[in-house]
Order: C-alpha cells, then structure tokens, then sequence
C-alpha cells in the first residue's frame, strides 16, 4: 500500500522523539525558483511531500516499513533517480539552474546514488533518424557501455543484479518512442515498423512481476504492448482489443495482467469514453481485483457516463469575435460540430484549412460550425480569426474551463458532434482532415 507523508518540521520533530529513524533522506536545494517547485519523495513503498525550512532543508525519517529499493526526488516535471538501502542513511545538495540539476550526495548510502545520477547513464538514446537496424545495434551497444560502467564500481551482488535489468528495461522503453518519432526526424513518410523490431521488442520484455516495483520495467512492459497492439489494427478500439488479447494470452502472472489491463483500459476510457464499455467490461472485471484501481476504474466511468451518447451538453456561453454572446440553445434545430482549439496550437492550426472545405462544402446544409479557442492571449485569437477570415462561428471562452471540463479535454484540437437538440452524438468526432468526417455528416438525418 502506497502511503503518502505530509511532512513538517512539529511532525518530524514528534516522529524523531518516538521513534528512532533507521535510514533518513536530507536534501539541501539552491538556486533558481526552489519556492515555486513541487518537490516529492517517492519510495518503493511510500510518498513524501517535501517543505523545505527556512535553509532550504529538510530531513526526512522513513517509515521503519521502508524496503530498500529504487527512489525518486520530483522537481516540478524535473526527477532525480535514487537507490534507498535500509539503514543506510544520505544527503543530496540539490543544484537548480534553469531545467539543470546537479545533485551531490554525501553520507552512507551515497555511492549508489552518485552512480545513478552520473553523466554515463544520462547518455540519450540513439538518434531516432537512424534505420532500425542501426538504432537497434547502438541500443545494443549503450547497454554494454552501461553495464561496463556498473561492474566498475564494484557495487555488491544484489545490486548489480538487479541494476542489469533497470539498464536493461530502460534503455529498450525507448523502442516504442523511436517508431513515435522516426517517421519525422528521417522524414519518411508511411514508415511501418518491421518484423524486426517488434521481435526485438517482445524478446527484451520478459514477464517478471518481480519487477512490478520498478518504473523502468513498467515501461517497458507498456511499451511492448502498445506497439504490438497496434499492429494490423483498426482504430482505437481494435487496438485495445488486440492489446487484452495479449495480455490475456501471453502472460501467466495475475499482478502483470492485472496491472496492464488496467493501464490500457483506464487510458483509452480517458480518451474514448464509455460508449463501447460492453467490448471489454469483462475482461478488466475478470483481471483487476485491486479495491483501489476498481474504484478509480468506477470513477472514471461515472465522469464519462455523465457526456456518453444522448446525454446533453454543456450549455456554453460564449462571446464570438464581434463581442456578442452566443449560447448553446442559440444553435437548437441544427446539428453542432465543435472546434476545441488554440492560436498556438500546431495540429489545432493545421486543420483550420481542412475545417473552411467544410464549411463550404456544407454551407447550406443543417449543421453549425463552431469554434471555441481557449487562448489565454485573446489578442492572438482576434489576429488569426480575422487575419486568415476564419469562418463558422468564432468563439473564445474568455477564460471559463467549464467547458473543457464538462468533456475532460486535456489536450486539443477536440472535435464534438452534437445532434439538433444540443445532445451528445460523439465527445471525440474526427478531424475535418479525415475523410470519414464527411461521411458521417452525410449520415445525419435531416443534414
């Protein structure tokens, strides 16, 4: 069980009177915005939140519950690698300039966290322009650098052991995000991964719950099965579908299983919905048992419940670029397809050419175009919608999230469907870019 440490100094000072701390954390930061940075400790069992005093200082006693393991210091979006041993205590002086941080650790447990944070382990991966066959063969060849490193630190057994699979299971995480970014860096254009490196991948991720601890083995366990998954399929759901399959026929292990199914399930509920629940319900009943992740799962449902198919939307108030106001029920008896998006936006910006075709392609047909941008800079967005004479009905939402909320948008361009009577048809429609867009538009009844 994960337990969370809020911690200060009256509440360290009661712990330090009660009980005897067998391994403690200090950490002394300096330099830029330290005020402004969350600061988090995170063990292998346990979660600290982290108010510096007054020196920028603070030590922190873990719980005697403590397993010695892998660790981390969250710095805002910055971290820092850590490796805990029971009993064997340490300080970091923690350096921050700009997105630059050196730490300096000090004490009896600090060989091992020197070593993580060394220069030799922060070498990136290879460049994602590379073949794959390349890209493969100086993977292969960072990991040897790597572990040469290790063994020269004569660190003990149990280490070294375990640190071979960290290396091991971080370096190989990066596949997938070579296939992410390989088509853009070497600019070709309908690049597909080929059988070599999907083999490669399924051979460096071994099933050993194990490691369940560990982030890096996480990783790469999703990685795995998120580029497999989405071989030969269909869409988003058939990517899921694919990705069960394998976790249900694959792996022998009820903690992988229960821990993969509901990472992907959870993650495409985020971003699809609830709508077609019924395709794999089951399946997570069937593997995840853990209360916790059940309720969250539960949760999750309940939000999307409330903008599944046929339930009605956010009743937006919005001012178009002339000043006036424009609401919801303003557009009754037309079909509605929205433009969640932003100025500064790339992807958002290039569907704007796609979005005026179809305004003119439908411009006499029942269905309003909307658009709502939520950039912070209102001056920008009166600029481009004047500027590039941007069509359909321009709106900015002044500030007011309500509606990006209401629909749980975290990232964008965001297109929403909704029928003539302000009811949901689909929280997350294709882009004007895709060919299906029209299709379905010449599916609506009375269109």
């Amino acid at each position: 069980m994960i337990k969370l440490y809020c911690l200060t100094g009256l509440m360290l000072a009661a712990i330090s009177c009660t009980t005897e701390p067998k391994t403690t954390v200090t950490i002394h930061m300096e330099g830029e915005r330290i005020s402004d940075i969350t600061t988090v400790l995170n063990t292998r069992d346990s979660i600290y939140s982290i108010h510096l005093d007054s020196t920028n200082s603070i030590t922190i006693p873990l719980a005697s519950t403590s397993q010695s393991g892998y660790a981390s210091i969250q710095l805002g979006r910055m971290h820092l690698p850590l490796y805990i041993e029971t009993g064997k205590s340490f300080d970091v002086d923690i350096r921050i300039k700009g997105r630059k941080v050196t730490p300096v650790f000090t004490g009896d447990g600090a060989a091992k966290n020197n070593y993580l944070n060394s220069e030799v382990l922060k070498k990136d991966l290879p460049p994602f322009e590379f073949s794959e066959s390349e890209f493969l063969k100086q993977l292969k060849e960072l990991e040897t650098k790597q572990l040469a490193y290790l063994d020269s630190m004569n660190f003990d057994t149990e280490f070294r052991q375990i640190e071979k699979k960290r290396i091991h299971y971080s370096l190989y995480s990066g596949i997938p995000t070579y296939i992410t970014y390989h088509p853009f860096y070497a600019k070709t254009a309908g690049y597909t991964p080929s059988e070599q490196i999907y083999t490669t991948m399924k051979q460096a991720v071994e099933e050993d719950p194990g490691l369940m601890y560990m982030q890096e083995y996480r990783d790469a366990l999703t990685g795995y099965l998120e580029i497999a998954g989405s071989r030969n399929s269909k869409g988003a759901l058939s990517t899921l579908k694919n990705r069960l399959s394998i976790i249900q026929n694959d792996f022998k292990s009820p903690a992988i299983k229960e821990f993969t199914t509901d990472y992907f399930v959870c993650k495409y509920i985020g971003k699809f919905g609830i709508d077609n629940l019924s395709e794999f319900s089951s399946i997570y009943e069937s593997n995840v048992t853990d209360p916790q992740k059940k309720a969250s799962y539960k949760a999750l449902c309940d939000k999307w419940a409330k903008i599944a198919k046929g339930q009605p939307s956010f009743a937006f108030k919005f001012k178009d670029i002339n000043g006036k106001e424009v609401c919801l029920q303003d557009l009754a008896g037309k079909y509605v397809y929205i433009d969640c998006w932003a100025t500064w936006c790339g992807p958002c910006c290039a569907e704007l050419p796609y979005l005026q075709k179809l305004e003119h392609q439908y411009k006499d047909r029942n269905i309003h175009f909307v658009s709502i941008s939520c950039d912070r800079d209102k001056t920008n967005w009166e600029k481009m919608v004047k500027k590039e004479k941007l069509g359909g009905i321009q709106l900015h939402n002044g500030g007011d999230n309500s509606f990006l909320d209401f629909y749980m948008i975290t990232g964008i361009p965001r297109f929403i469907l909704l029928d003539r009577e302000g009811k949901i048809i689909d929280t997350n429609a294709t882009r004007p870019s895709n060919p299906e867009t029209a299709k379905t538009f010449d599916t609506l009844e009375g269109i």
